[in-house]
């Protein structure tokens, strides 16, 4: 007879138990190391899917940014473009220059403008049946005017008092390079613990002659 006959079976069947429980525990050791790995694999697959996100949202902010300063920019591209075309049509028949200067000589220092808008008006056609011709300020030189268009001015602002209101009319209506002046309205506000009066008033520049 061989020895292991001897053995007793509660001996051998407890060798058996315990080469199963270590190929159980080896079996959960392996469990474990892959769900590990996988685990790490599939966290740095997630990171780097949160960070190609993260890239892609930020990229997108960006041209979103970009996208709206470039229509910042065309809107403002757009507004000085036409503030040059009316500039320029303007240019064409006077001198801006010398109308603001004009301006600010007519103003004594106890006004103070809040808005001085240039507007370009079309004429009425009751008033262009018999054409219009354009007078360069400060030039003795006429021309034609086909546009049909005059411009209008616009000033608003504060002023000591009524009186002086009045008085920077009167100076507007005798200069050679405004006419039609047309009070908007007049009326004391107070500023500070001071009383003013406020104003604003319309014009034309006599830069055309009705024929």
């Amino acid at each position: 007879m061989k020895e292991i006959d001897f053995l007793p079976d509660w001996y051998k069947h407890g060798r058996v138990q315990q080469k199963k429980y270590r190929e159980f525990y080896i079996a959960l050791g392996l469990i474990a190391f892959v769900m590990t790995v996988w685990s790490l694999f599939a966290n740095g697959r997630v990171a780097a899917a949160m960070a190609k996100n993260t890239a892609l949202q930020n990229s997108k902010l960006v041209q979103m940014r970009a996208k709206s300063e470039y229509d910042a920019t065309q809107k403002q591209l757009s507004l000085l473009l036409s503030e040059q075309q009316m500039l320029d049509s303007v240019n064409s028949h006077i001198v801006v220059s010398n109308v603001i200067s004009e301006m600010s000589h007519l103003l004594s220092g106890r006004v103070v403008l809040k808005k001085l808008e240039i507007k370009k008006e079309l004429f009425g056609e009751q008033n262009t049946k018999g054409g219009i011709q354009v007078v360069s300020a400060g030039i003795d030189r006429t021309k034609s005017f086909d546009s049909e268009t005059r411009f209008k001015i616009i000033l608003s602002g504060l002023a000591a008092d009524a009186a002086e209101v009045a008085e920077m009319l009167n100076r507007i209506e005798q200069s050679d390079y405004f006419f039609q002046v047309i009070p908007g309205f007049s009326r004391n506000v107070n500023v500070g613990q001071r009383q003013v009066c406020e104003f604003e008033m319309t014009c034309y520049l006599s830069n055309y002659i009705m024929k």
